[in-house]
């Protein structure tokens, strides 16, 4: 494992969509990473979860991850935030956290 100097955080929002119509009508939003939460007779609820995108580069391959899960079991919190994601970014910035990633992808913080 090979330790990361420079990381690119970005905090996605979740996000929810109601649509009326069919289900052609909500396949360009089941691409974009929505799922359905609710449907009933062409009533549908979209949902897409918050997400922590990190970009990782070394010599090897430079990767981008969702580390929510990882942030959250980090800092024992249950669900992602914007305060959250900016002090995970600052924490990386002054090296309080450490960002791994291996020739293969596999990455791990500490």
């Amino acid at each position: 494992m090979k330790k990361i100097t420079n990381a690119f955080v970005a905090y996605e929002p979740s996000d929810s969509i109601e649509i009326q119509g069919k289900r052609s009508d909500i396949e360009k939003y089941l691409n974009k990473g929505y799922y359905i939460k609710e449907n009933r007779n062409g009533y549908w609820v979209l949902v897409k979860p918050a997400q922590l995108n990190v970009t990782l580069s070394n010599s090897f391959c430079t990767r981008t991850f969702n580390m929510k899960t990882d942030v959250c079991m980090y800092y024992g919190k249950i669900r992602i935030s914007q305060t959250l994601a900016d002090k995970f970014r600052k924490d990386v910035a002054n090296g309080t956290i450490s960002l791994y990633m291996d020739e293969e992808g596999y990455h791990s913080l500490k």
